[in-house]
């Protein structure tokens, strides 16, 4: 089971020792999603990350819609 939580900041102690108190590989905790974002941001900013304008692609997308009226 995959389970998302928001925990108030003064019972994060708590939440962390009760999966402390657990069974080892019973609980994997992932980063949240900010670290990527940064990590994309970073490359992003660098010029290290290819990117594609907006428009581009939009007409071969229109043709094929219009195609199916």
């Amino acid at each position: 089971m995959t389970m998302m939580l928001n925990i108030d900041d003064k019972y994060v102690d708590k939440l962390e020792n009760f999966i402390a108190s657990l069974p080892e590989g019973a609980v994997e905790i992932k980063n949240s999603l900010d670290d990527e974002i940064a990590k994309r941001v970073a490359q992003y900013r660098n010029g290290d990350m290819e990117t594609t304008p907006f428009m581009d692609g939009l007409k071969s997308i229109r043709e094929k819609l219009v195609a199916q009226l």
